[in-house]
């Protein structure tokens, strides 16, 4: 009820006023009480000694109890008090109230007692014969310098408790009134003491529910005024602390997000906490917040690095297959915390490419050292035959000399293609582009290989489409891409065979299709046609080509935007097709494509 400031201040306001009043009230009851009576006192004391005066008299009369009985009654009726003339051996000689006769004696009565000791008497007690409080003041009654009687004056103090009771009611309903009116005055100055710490509340409460950067009012006291300020200071700087790690966490965010490498934080049970894009991106999955790693990834290798990376709170390292990434993964799982209580990070790096880099690499190095060992082991041999004598022989001289030739311009072509197809993949080929008709380029190319159709004797069939729009390409390397295609198609078409060559527009693009009857391609060769240094069994019982040709016609291709695929079954011809967009970019551009 009471844990405001405010109520507790009005609380302290209203008892420490109580409690004063209090005080205050019944030190003004007791010191009126007391004025009353001292009063009554005075006034009963001079009656006394006007009834002593008055009763000396009846003293030395013939009959002093008549003469004094009728002289109290007389003078009671007349001051309207009770008067009561005692004899010195306690006898009462008259009474206001009562017949003498009838009253025992006062010797043992207080006032009696000090009226002739003391000189004067008073008493307060219950008076049986009337029923009440009564104060009673005697005087002794002295005839010349000797006590022959005491004379008693008394009245009842019902008057006095009356009026001490009406001053009573009057102080207390002025001290209420006045406790009301400070009270009232406490609460409001309470309210205005405490009204910067209702502020200060109200604006903690909204800082509390995220609204950070609020601001009270400098008022009050020099104690509010720098309560207030250190609320402002501490209000900013926490909103700049928040901001900073809002941004960090932001950046981080990002950079995790942004990362090459998988990221998966998991707390203590192994339960998933934190998983960056390319985790979820290697493993396949939307949201893996909340669930355990077993159940995220479906990955038992993972899983089990985790598990005693928890265990043995120490750094765990693996490289593995992933079957359910199918992917080649390195797994780090690093204990963060304590050894008892420790969470973890794992990171995960995809060696997939790498490694394939690496097999490329090792059969790149086989396929050249393939390539150049059959020519240079020819090329040593004639050599050594001509050393040997048959350099003599002139007939035999030429004819190795020629030979020599042909494998020398055979590792040249290799060397050349090779290079271009290293250009090529690495971006540092340029493509000029500009607009290209495909129809006059493969009239250009068939009248170009003419002769080796003839010799092979073969049939061409040209199928070109009428108003082919031309595209955006690179003359030179597009030559180059159908010079390989139409040479593949007559090199493996045998003599009586067909070529045929055709062009269309589908889905904005324009396609070129060069089909033959040759033996084709079998199932096991066909996904790796446009590898480079890749052959088939045919082509390598013949000996020829290099097997980059159709390497370098993908590259070309899909550095101008387009694709090119082939079709075939083996024994029945193949048909090798490339599409160009019909959009590019404008005339004579010249683009560093990297592929």
């Amino acid at each position: 009820m009471f844990r405001s400031i405010q109520s507790r201040i009005t609380l302290a306001f209203m008892l420490v006023i109580l409690i004063g009043m209090g005080i205050l009230g019944n030190r003004l009851i007791d010191s009126s009480r007391s004025h009353q009576l001292d009063d009554l006192r005075s006034g009963l004391q001079n009656e006394a000694m006007i009834t002593g005066q008055a009763s000396v008299s009846g003293f030395l009369s013939e009959d002093p109890h008549k003469t004094l009985d009728s002289l109290a009654k007389t003078l009671g009726g007349q001051i309207d008090s009770r008067i009561t003339i005692i004899a010195l051996d306690g006898t009462v000689l008259g009474d206001s109230d009562e017949e003498p006769a009838a009253m025992e004696s006062h010797t043992n009565r207080p006032e009696f007692r000090d009226a002739l000791e003391q000189g004067s008497g008073e008493s307060t007690r219950y008076s049986i014969t009337l029923g009440q409080r009564m104060m009673y003041v005697a005087v002794p009654v002295s005839h010349e310098g000797e006590t022959i009687g005491v004379a008693r004056v008394a009245l009842p103090l019902s008057a006095v408790e009356g009026l001490v009771h009406r001053l009573t009611v009057s102080i207390i309903s002025a001290m209420a009134i006045t406790a009301l009116v400070i009270i009232l005055a406490g609460w409001l100055i309470a309210r205005l003491i405490t009204r910067p710490i209702r502020r200060l509340t109200a604006a903690s409460r909204e800082m509390a529910s995220g609204q950070l950067g609020q601001r009270i009012a400098l008022a009050g006291g020099n104690e509010v005024r720098e309560l207030s300020r250190a609320f402002n200071e501490m209000s900013l700087k926490l909103k700049e602390m928040v901001d900073t790690v809002s941004a960090d966490r932001a950046r981080l965010a990002t950079i995790l997000d942004n990362m090459a490498d998988g990221v998966i934080m998991t707390d203590v049970g192994g339960n998933v906490s934190v998983a960056n894009n390319a985790a979820k991106t290697l493993f396949n999955i939307d949201d893996a917040a909340g669930r355990t790693l077993i159940e995220a990834v479906r990955d038992h290798e993972m899983d089990a690095l985790l598990k005693l990376c928890l265990r043995t709170a120490q750094t765990q390292t693996t490289q593995y297959e992933s079957g359910a990434a199918e992917r080649y993964i390195r797994a780090i799982a690093i204990p963060i915390g304590d050894d008892q209580m420790s969470e973890a990070l794992l990171l995960l790096q995809d060696l997939t490419e790498l490694r394939d880099l690496q097999t490329t690499r090792r059969e790149l190095i086989g396929n050249i050292s393939h390539e150049f060992r059959t020519p240079l082991a020819g090329i040593k041999a004639m050599v050594e035959t001509l050393r040997d004598g048959a350099v003599d022989d002139k007939e035999a001289a030429g004819d190795f000399l020629n030979r020599i030739d042909d494998e020398v311009e055979r590792l040249t072509q290799t060397v050349a293609e090779l290079t271009e197809l290293t250009r090529i993949e690495t971006g540092k080929a340029e493509l000029i582009l500009e607009p290209l008709d495909l129809n006059l380029l493969l009239e250009e190319v068939l009248g170009q290989l003419g002769p080796q159709v003839d010799r092979r004797q073969l049939s061409v069939n040209k199928k070109l489409a009428d108003d082919l729009p031309p595209v955006q390409a690179d003359r030179a390397r597009i030559r180059q891409v159908i010079v390989n295609v139409v040479h593949n198609a007559i090199k493996f078409t045998d003599p009586g065979g067909k070529i045929t060559v055709a062009t269309r527009v589908h889905d904005g693009t324009v396609a070129v299709d060069v089909s033959d009857t040759g033996v084709g391609i079998s199932k096991d060769d066909l996904p790796h046609v446009f590898e480079r240094f890749y052959k088939g069994e045919r082509a390598r019982s013949g000996g020829t080509g290099t097997g980059m040709g159709l390497a370098i016609a993908r590259h070309v291709v899909e550095a101008q935007g387009g694709r090119i695929w082939v079709r075939s079954e083996e024994g029945k011809g193949s048909t090798f097709s490339f599409s160009l967009p019909l959009e590019q970019g404008p005339q004579g551009e010249t683009v560093n494509n990297k592929i």
